[in-house]
């Protein structure tokens, strides 16, 4: 075996010796990317799966190796929600073509995969588009890691997803709902009012601590989101990106909500002593722990039901605040970026 620079201390090529054809040696090369330190201790890593017989040619490396290899390579750098959610996908693409060796890897396969997600197992188009990017990532990984020269899955063209308009509340329709919410208490209140007055995201919703609410300057700030997995329970992360991260200016009507929200939680967590949760979340349970993300939704879900209101689900609240601030004329710039306020009051 011998190490060869290709790329001044970024790029080496390990040559490999894998057997004997009488006496003629079978060799491979595995390109490795980094320094030359580390490039040797690769080397010294396969003549020790070689002694051993761990040593997997490139030649027999299945679609299985390559997934796994990439979830655990990726384990550090996805989130622990997308690492934990790619891992059960990954399962999903093992069991039907984790076999196949990735040299004979071909269009056909991959087609006959996608359609069996579609038509066998009913997968929507948004989750088969997903199974998608996750094989063409782990692919143009393989290629990098020098294991293919080509990534097939590049032949077939991306799955479409049919796009659904999400439904929202006419202004005569957020009226009915501010009306009879003034029944519900002030937790409630507070999740439907902040929802419609600044157009807030679930998981961002159930992220807010009372630091983040500004009660002088009628704002709020949003910085982080709270999400859930079964193997990690309620967690919290920032928010996706940069320009995700904002201050948005809220009614008078929702802060004085908030208000009592906030006099009502202290009240009961003096009550419960010991056994409150001592969550700082603006919104948690009954016992002071954080809130589930999904916890809005099925708020939302009761109170439609109580009141028989139309039927649309909590992100569609996100959509009626906009739609909302599009009907008072306010610029498509500021909408998005959510910079500036939006007065909104039960009189709107």
């Amino acid at each position: 075996m011998s190490v060869r620079e290709i790329e001044k201390n970024k790029k080496y090529q390990i040559e490999i010796v894998t057997g004997y054809n009488g006496n003629k040696k079978i060799r491979e090369y595995e390109t490795f990317y980094g320094g030359k330190r580390e490039a040797i201790l690769r080397e010294n890593e396969i003549k020790l799966q070689i002694k051993n017989h761990t040593y997997i040619s490139k030649n027999k490396i299945t679609v299985q190796d390559l997934m796994n290899e990439f979830s655990e390579y990726n384990k550090d750098k996805w989130s622990p929600k997308t690492y934990i959610s790619n891992v059960n996908w990954i399962k999903k693409i093992n069991n039907k073509i984790g076999h196949i060796h990735l040299q004979d890897l071909n269009v056909k396969i991959l087609e006959d995969f996608y359609n069996y997600l579609k038509n066998d197992t009913k997968y929507a188009d948004k989750t088969i588009q997903h199974f998608y990017t996750l094989i063409n990532s782990a692919l143009n990984k393989a290629i990098l890691w020098d294991y293919i020269t080509y990534n097939v899955n590049k032949k077939i063209e991306k799955p479409k997803v049919r796009k659904k308009e999400v439904e929202c509340y006419s202004p005569e329709e957020v009226r009915r709902l501010l009306e009879v919410l003034q029944n519900e208490n002030p937790k409630y209140q507070a999740i439907i009012y902040l929802a419609l007055d600044s157009g807030i995201r679930r998981g961002e919703l159930t992220g807010l601590t009372w630091e983040d609410i500004d009660f002088k300057n009628s704002s709020i700030t949003i910085n982080k989101t709270t999400q859930y997995v079964k193997e990690l329970g309620i967690f919290e992360k920032e928010t996706k990106t940069a320009t995700s991260d904002r201050k948005i200016y809220i009614s008078e009507t929702t802060l004085n909500i908030l208000k009592q929200l906030k006099k009502e939680q202290l009240e009961r967590k003096l009550k419960l002593g010991n056994k409150w949760g001592n969550s700082k979340r603006v919104f948690t349970t009954e016992y002071g722990f954080d809130m589930h993300p999904d916890t809005p939704s099925l708020i939302f879900k009761k109170i439609i039901k109580k009141y028989d209101l139309k039927k649309i689900t909590f992100h569609g609240l996100r959509h009626t605040s906009i739609s909302l601030m599009i009907s008072k004329g306010i610029q498509a710039q500021i909408i998005s970026k959510k910079a500036r306020s939006f007065q909104f009051t039960s009189n709107t």
